[in-house]
C-alpha cells in the first residue's frame, strides 16, 4: 500500500493500541508543518535559496494537503524564509490533520472513534490503527536503518530526521541509551547519505525550523 511522508509520520505519531497521540499538539502540529515541506522538497516543489523558500512547481499533485500548500506559498507576495512557513503551516496544521486523518481512515489504515463528554460540550477523538502490520514493518525498517547504517531512499531519511527533530525516535528506541545513540546516529546518516544539494539545504532548513517551533 502506497502512502506518503506525511502519513507516516502521523502513523508513526499514533499509539497503536490506544489511539492517541504520542506527541504533545505543539510537536505535532510543526511536525505535520515539516513533514508537508519535506514532502514538497522530496517531490521538487519547492527550493530554498539564501534562506528563503519558495515554489518552483506549481503543477498540481492530485493530494489535497501538498496542493494547498503549494497554492499557499505561490501566493505570498513575499518570498519568505523557512521559519516562517513552519509556523504559518503549524498554525494550520489542525485542519491539515483532518484531511490526512480521513484519508488513513479511507484506506482502512486506522478507525475513528468519537467520544462526548459533559452532554456534548467537549469532544475527543482517538484513532486506533487497523493495519498493525503496515505500521510494525515501516518502524521496523527504520530501526534497521539506524541500528545497521543500512542504505536508505530519501523518503526514509527524510522521515527518520523529521521524527528526530520531533523527539519521536523514541517510538523506536524506548531505551534511554538506545534513544541517544540512534538521535546521534540519524544526524550522521543525514550527512552521509547522497542527495542534492537544495534537498540537503531544505532538510536542514526544515529540521532547524520544526526544533525552534517546538522548544
Amino acid at each position: 500500500m502506497e502512502i506518503n511522508l506525511i502519513e507516516k509520520f502521523i502513523l508513526l505519531a499514533i499509539n497503536k493500541k490506544n489511539g492517541k497521540f504520542l506527541i504533545d499538539s505543539l510537536s505535532l502540529n510543526y511536525g505535520i508543518a515539516g513533514a508537508i515541506l519535506l514532502e514538497m522538497s522530496e517531490l521538487n516543489k519547492i527550493a530554498i535559496q539564501n534562506k528563503r523558500l519558495s515554489v518552483v512547481d506549481v503543477k498540481l499533485t492530485d493530494y489535497k494537503v501538498v496542493d494547498e500548500c503549494v497554492k499557499l506559498i505561490s501566493n505570498s507576495k513575499k518570498t519568505r524564509r523557512t521559519k516562517y512557513w513552519i509556523n504559518k503551516l503549524g498554525n494550520k496544521a489542525s485542519g491539515f490533520k483532518k484531511v490526512i486523518i480521513n484519508d488513513l481512515y479511507n484506506k482502512k489504515i486506522i478507525k475513528i472513534n468519537k467520544s462526548t463528554y459533559v452532554w456534548g460540550l467537549f469532544t475527543f477523538y482517538k484513532y486506533p490503527i487497523i493495519n498493525t502490520k503496515l505500521v510494525d514493518e515501516i518502524k521496523m525498517k527504520l530501526k534497521r536503518i539506524v541500528i545497521e547504517s543500512k542504505k536508505t531512499d530519501l523518503n526514509n531519511l527524510l522521515l527518520l530526521s523529521l521524527m528526530n527533530s520531533c523527539k519521536l525516535t523514541r517510538v523506536l528506541f524506548t531505551n534511554r541509551k538506545e534513544y541517544r545513540a540512534a538521535n546521534k546516529k540519524i544526524k550522521e546518516l543525514t550527512k552521509s547519505i547522497e542527495i542534492s544539494e537544495a534537498v540537503s539545504q531544505a532538510l536542514k532548513k526544515i529540521q532547524a525550523a520544526v526544533v525552534a517551533a517546538t522548544s
